[in-house]
């Protein structure tokens, strides 16, 4: 099955390194009957500083406890998906299928939101060298390779 549009171009956001991995989850995740979509890749650190303004000095709900520069999110190596009901038409906010493409994405090598003690289901992260978000933050500020 091919990787519905929305997911390619959040896909694209991330680092190349990453990007097989999120490709590979969602392919496995369909191949189980499983509609997830990437829904968020990489994010400036405006665009996280926004998304933590959320249900604290803009309106909505809290959506996260990272502000910019404290998410895996700001340097490309993460990303969230959803699960979609099979016609794409409704969103699960709640779901066991996260659990199951939790399950899917450790076994790929990268880390799950879901098992956190702040639960986040649909985030998954990939940092195979154990990087801080401190170096994390440095090695982006330098233009050091994030991999290296």
């Amino acid at each position: 099955m091919a990787i519905d549009e929305r997911s390619a171009k959040n896909i694209a956001t991330l680092e190349p390194e990453v990007q097989p991995f999120a490709t590979r989850l969602i392919e496995e995740a369909q191949a189980q009957g499983i509609n997830a979509k990437v829904i968020s890749g990489s994010r400036s650190y405006a665009e996280q500083d926004a998304l933590y303004a959320k249900g604290r000095t803009a309106p909505g709900n809290v959506v996260t406890k990272a502000r910019g520069g404290q998410s895996w999110h700001n340097f490309g190596l993460a990303f969230d998906i959803g699960i979609f009901s099979p016609d794409s038409k409704t969103y699960y906010g709640e779901s066991a299928a996260y659990r199951e493409v939790g399950n899917i994405g450790k076994a790929l090598g990268l880390e799950w939101g879901g098992d956190w003690e702040f639960v986040d289901e649909p985030h998954f992260q990939y940092n195979p060298k154990g990087y801080s978000l401190a170096e994390m933050r440095t090695r982006k500020a330098s233009g050091e390779n994030l991999f290296a």
